[in-house]
C-alpha cells in the first residue's frame, strides 16, 4: 500500500526463514518425516495434492468423493492476531483499513488453504470435495513455537497441573474428528487462554509483528471413512459354537464362533482397520439359534472399500457354502439408518420357539393334546411344567 514507508513490514522475508505468521503453510512449504520438502514457485499446492493422492494409492482406498479437515498448530491464530493488531496499531487511521469491506475480506491462514488445496485435490483424485464419509486430514504441527508461546501465557504453571491430572484420569477419546476435538493437549489450552486475553493484554504479551522462524510447519496426513455396517440375521446350526470368541484361561471354549466366521469373510472384502459385532440378544453356546434366524450387525471402522451388493452377496455365499456348516446368514446386506429399527425389531421379538421331549407318568389323551395347542400365553404354564411338586 502508498501508505506502506520504511520499506517493507519485518514479517515479510526474503531469506530463508518461513513466514512469520503461517509458518510456510500457505507457500507451502513443510517438514515430514523424511525432512523439509521445498516447492518451487508453479506447483506448490500440487505437490501438497500429489502426496496425498499417493498415500491414498499406498493406502488402496476406493473413493467417490472427500471432505478435508485442516488442523493448524493455535500459534498460527495468535499470529493472525497479532498482525491484525499491528496493522491496526500502524494503520488504523487510514480509510482503506476504516473500511467494512477490508474486514469483511479477511480469512484466516486455514480457510485460505483450504480454498487453495480443495480444487487441486478434486482435480488430482478426479472426485469432488463435499461433504464425505471419506475424510483427509492434514495436520500440521510446530512444537518450538507452540511452546514458546506457551510460555507466554499468564498461569502457565497452573495449566500444567490441569493437564497432568487430567491426564491421569482414564478417559474415553470421542472418535469424531471435529477441529477442536483432535488438537493436541497444549494446542486446546492455548486456544482457551488466547480467548480469554483482551487485545491490551496480547499486545504486552506478544511481539508485534510476530518473528520471523527458522522452519516450516510438520505436515502429517492421514485418512479415516466412517464406519460401515453389514447387517442380517444368522442361524447357528452347531451346539459347539459361541457367538462370540469365547476363551477361558488361555483355553477356547467351542469350535468357533459366530463373529468369527462372519467377520472373516466381511474384512477380507472390506479390508478395514478392525470390526465391531453387534446382535439382537444372544443364546448359549450349547443352544442352535433356527427358525428365521437373530438380528445382527457387523461395524467394520475405516474401510479401504466399500463393497458392492455383488461382494456382499459373495459374502453370504462363502458363509452359507462352508463345508462345517456351523453358521448360516440370510438378508445380508449394506445398511445405515435402519442399523438401529432391525436391532429393536430384535429385541421386541419375545416370542420364542422351542422343541422340548416331555414325560409324562400319565398317557396324554386327545384332550390334553388340545388343551395345550390352544394355549396363548406360555408364561404360567411353564412354571407348572417344570414344578417337581406337579
Amino acid at each position: 500500500d502508498d501508505s506502506a514507508k520504511g520499506g517493507p513490514c519485518s514479517c515479510l522475508s526474503t531469506d530463508e526463514s518461513c513466514c512469520s505468521i503461517c509458518f510456510g503453510i500457505l507457500l507451502p512449504t513443510c517438514h515430514q518425516d523424511e525432512g523439509v520438502v521445498p516447492f518451487d514457485d508453479i506447483s506448490r499446492i500440487d505437490i501438497i495434492t500429489s502426496m496425498v493422492s499417493q498415500a491414498i494409492q499406498r493406502e488402496g482406498y476406493q473413493i467417490d468423493g472427500f471432505s478435508l479437515e485442516i488442523s493448524l498448530p493455535a500459534v498460527v491464530a495468535a499470529n493472525e492476531r497479532a498482525i491484525r493488531l499491528y496493522m491496526k496499531e500502524k494503520y488504523g487511521s487510514e480509510n482503506w483499513f476504516k473500511d467494512e469491506m477490508f474486514s469483511q475480506q479477511t480469512m484466516s491462514a486455514k480457510e485460505g488453504l483450504r480454498l487453495l488445496i480443495a480444487p487441486s485435490l478434486e482435480k488430482q483424485l478426479g472426485v469432488k470435495h463435499g461433504n464425505n464419509s471419506f475424510r483427509i486430514r492434514l495436520t500440521y504441527t510446530h512444537d518450538d513455537a507452540s511452546l514458546k508461546l506457551k510460555s507466554l501465557l499468564p498461569n502457565d504453571s497452573n495449566r500444567k497441573r490441569k493437564a497432568e491430572s487430567r491426564e491421569g484420569n482414564d478417559t474415553r477419546r470421542n472418535s469424531t474428528y471435529d477441529d477442536k476435538q483432535t488438537l493436541s493437549e497444549a494446542d486446546s489450552f492455548i486456544h482457551k487462554s488466547l480467548e480469554g486475553i483482551q487485545d491490551k493484554e496480547f499486545c504486552s504479551l506478544f511481539k508485534l509483528p510476530p518473528e520471523k522462524v527458522s522452519k516450516p510447519c510438520h505436515l502429517v496426513i492421514s485418512f479415516l471413512r466412517s464406519p460401515i455396517y453389514i447387517g442380517g440375521r444368522y442361524l447357528k446350526l452347531s451346539r459347539n459354537v459361541s457367538q462370540s470368541c469365547w476363551i477361558i484361561d488361555d483355553e477356547r471354549m467351542g469350535e468357533a464362533s459366530v463373529e468369527e466366521i462372519i467377520k472373516e469373510s466381511v474384512c477380507a472384502i472390506s479390508r478395514g482397520d478392525g470390526y465391531k459385532f453387534h446382535a439382537a440378544g444372544r443364546e448359549d453356546i450349547d443352544v442352535r439359534m433356527l427358525g428365521s434366524g437373530r438380528p445382527f450387525l457387523i461395524e467394520v471402522l475405516n474401510v479401504r472399500s466399500i463393497p458392492s451388493a455383488i461382494e456382499i452377496q459373495q459374502i453370504s455365499d462363502k458363509i452359507n457354502s462352508s463345508e462345517k456348516k456351523h453358521v448360516r446368514i440370510r438378508n445380508l446386506k449394506l445398511v445405515d439408518n435402519e442399523i438401529w429399527a432391525m436391532m429393536r425389531e430384535g429385541e421386541a421379538e419375545k416370542q420364542k420357539q422351542y422343541a422340548a421331549l416331555i414325560w409324562t407318568s400319565s398317557p396324554l389323551t386327545d384332550d390334553d393334546l388340545q388343551k395345550i395347542s390352544v394355549i396363548n400365553d406360555m408364561v404360567q404354564y411353564i412354571c407348572l411344567l417344570v414344578n417337581p411338586a406337579s
